[in-house]
Order: C-alpha cells, then sequence, then structure tokens
C-alpha cells in the first residue's frame, strides 16, 4: 500500500521539483535579487528535509574559526515564538528556544562569544549584522540553501549517507526541497554519519553516484560522540555503569545512530521518540518523572544537546531539574585523513 502510494503522488513530487527549478532559474538570469553581504558568509545547507547533522558542522566551523577570527550565525530560528531581527549581543529578550529556536540557542550557550542571530529574511539580517558596531569577521548561515535571496561566498551542501540525495526525490513523494541535480550549485558536497569504518572503495562509489562537477570538493564525515555529561544537579555525583537503566528521550528527525551509540556501552535503553524540534509539555515531563522513578532510585535520563535547551524553556524547568539527566555530546569529524584539506580550503575562500 505505501509503495502505491508513493508511485501515486509522485507527480506532486516532480511538479515540487519544477517549481524549484523554476525559482533558480529566475535568480540566475537576475528576474529575481540575490544579496551579496560584504561579510565573507558560508552556507551550511541540505536538500533534504532535516537530520542531515548541519548544526555539529555549524559548531566545527565555528570551532575552526573562533580562535582568530568573530564569528556570527545566521537562521531563521525554526519554531521559534518570536519575530524579526535577534542578536544574542543586544538581544531585548532571553535567549531560549522560545524567543530564539532549539538550534541556535544551543550555539549561544556553548559558544557565548559567537554572536547568534536570527532573522526570517537572511538578506535583512545581513544587512543588520553589517552595522553592527563591531561587524563579525565571518557569518555562517545555516540552512540557507534554498535561501535564494542570499549569495553566498561558500556552499556546502550536507547529504545523509544512509539516505543520499541521489536516492530520494522531491516532497510530498521523497524528502527533497528540491531535484537532486540542484545539488550542482554547491561548492562542496559532504556525506555526514558515515560508519567509522567506511572504505575509500565505497566512498569513492558513493563519490560516483554524486556525479559532481569537477570543480566540486567531496568530503566524508562521521558523528563522535563524548561521553555524557551531567546536565541537571539530580545527576551529578551519580555513577554510570553498563547496567544503569536509563530512558533515551530524542526530539530530532533521526536518533538511529545515537541510540545505536549508546547500547553499545549501556543495556537496560528505553527509546521516547518525539519528532524533530518537539516542543515538550508540562505533562509530558511530569508523566517522565513518574517513570524514572518506576525504575528506580539509579535510573538515568540522557538526551541530545539541542533536546536539552527546549527541555530548559521556563514552564519545565522545575520538572527538568528533577530529573537525573545526562547530555550526549557530538562532535563531527572527517574520515580518510581529511580534516586539515578541507580547513585549508574553507579558509581559504
Amino acid at each position: 500500500m505505501k509503495k502505491i502510494l508513493s508511485i501515486l503522488i509522485l507527480p506532486l513530487g516532480a511538479v515540487y521539483g519544477i517549481i524549484g527549478l523554476v525559482r533558480r532559474g529566475l535568480y540566475k538570469i537576475g528576474w529575481l535579487h540575490s544579496y551579496r553581504s560584504t561579510l565573507p558568509t558560508i552556507c551550511i545547507g541540505n536538500l533534504a528535509v532535516g537530520g542531515t547533522g548541519k548544526t555539529p558542522m555549524v559548531e566545527y566551523l565555528i570551532r575552526l574559526f573562533q580562535t582568530d577570527r568573530r564569528v556570527a550565525t545566521l537562521s531563521r530560528g525554526y519554531r521559534r515564538k518570536t519575530k524579526g531581527y535577534l542578536n544574542s549581543d543586544n538581544a531585548d529578550v532571553e535567549v531560549t528556544a522560545a524567543t530564539f529556536g532549539d538550534e541556535p540557542t544551543q550555539l549561544h550557550h556553548k559558544f557565548p562569544d559567537v554572536q547568534v542571530v536570527v532573522c526570517e529574511d537572511r538578506a535583512e539580517g545581513l544587512r543588520r549584522l553589517e552595522r553592527v558596531v563591531v561587524p563579525p569577521d565571518i557569518v555562517l548561515l545555516d540552512d540557507a540553501y534554498q535561501h535564494l535571496s542570499v549569495r553566498c561566498d561558500l556552499n556546502l551542501l550536507l547529504t545523509d549517507y544512509a539516505r543520499p540525495y541521489y536516492n530520494d526525490f522531491p516532497m510530498p513523494a521523497g524528502r527533497l526541497r528540491e531535484f537532486p541535480s540542484t545539488a550542482a550549485n554547491a561548492d562542496m558536497v559532504i556525506v555526514t554519519k558515515c560508519p567509522q569504518s567506511l572504505t575509500k572503495e565505497e566512498a569513492e562509489s558513493i563519490r560516483q553516484k554524486l556525479k559532481l562537477r569537477d570543480t566540486q570538493r567531496c568530503f566524508f564525515t562521521t558523528l563522535a560522540y563524548g561521553e555524557p555529561v551531567a546536565a541537571t544537579v539530580a545527576a551529578q555525583n551519580l555513577t554510570l555503569t553498563s547496567n544503569t537503566p536509563l530512558i533515551l528521550l530524542t526530539g530530532i528527525a533521526n536518533p538511529k545512530n545515537l541510540y545505536h551509540e549508546v547500547r553499545t556501552h549501556f543495556a537496560d535503553i528505553e527509546l521516547l521518540e518525539y519528532g524533530d524540534h518537539h516542543s515538550f509539555t508540562a505533562g509530558e515531563m511530569a508523566s517522565l518523572c513518574k517513570k524514572v522513578a518506576e525504575k528506580g532510585g539509579s535510573a538515568v535520563l540522557f538526551t541530545t544537546e539541542k533536546d536539552f535547551v527546549r527541555l530548559q524553556l521556563p514552564e519545565l524547568k522545575a520538572l527538568t531539574d528533577r530529573l537525573p539527566i545526562f547530555v550526549v555530546p557530538v562532535r563531527v569529524e572527517f574520515l580518510f585523513g581529511e580534516e586539515d584539506r578541507f580547513n585549508r580550503m574553507v579558509k581559504e575562500v
């Protein structure tokens, strides 16, 4: 039945993709205008809807530049409850998931020296950044590959190893926002979430299927998970063992990799999976407190950095603080020793 339904909605996906091609064409011939900022800009984007690892890549680039550059990030602030331009350096409101969105808030907490900016209109966001007293040396635009009103100096296109764009189709038949052919507009294509055991032969096979232009560069990355970090007072001084009963709470696009990572270290795991950017409620948190209590005094809760940001909203904090929550950090690692090559190429641009 599911296969039949996919075939029936295939024409809708084709129409969606054609609209995207026409839109790009209008920008290319100048009927629609693209703004080029006076500030150096890097776009981190994808063709698929969510789940390709953009935020870990943004964090990687922040670490790459922040030692000798003033860095700013710019995104729309997905699912925030505010509107317009907000800058973490001079915001009249507290930086929370409600005011800035979960991912910008996560970046602000991890990198307080970075200007975290949200604005639905990326061009307007860049214009405002150009006028601040001390403008940044570089701006990282998160999820802006389809935001054609801005022309970036470098376009990084991310695609998930488990579901590369060449095996996908535009929505609603697939998960793509555009046809796979629009990957030709990227300067670099980064295959993310690869297994660490990926061989050079397998990587070359993927590279051929990506059908890159001669001027495009391709890199392969994996996610490296760090040691769980106690995020609440209730979690401090607790000792984790392989037999510790735990609940893995996720509100991300695809928790599969995280679940398998946790599974390699712990035997008793219950996965509570919500949709990407899920807004947790007080009722859900109360139920979670009860579930943890039922598992016994040694039970703990694991979650992601992005999810924990949403658990820190004022209306949830009292319940969150009661829970022994550990956050599992994650970082990008380049395969085949190509980290230096990537860093050099990005810095040259």
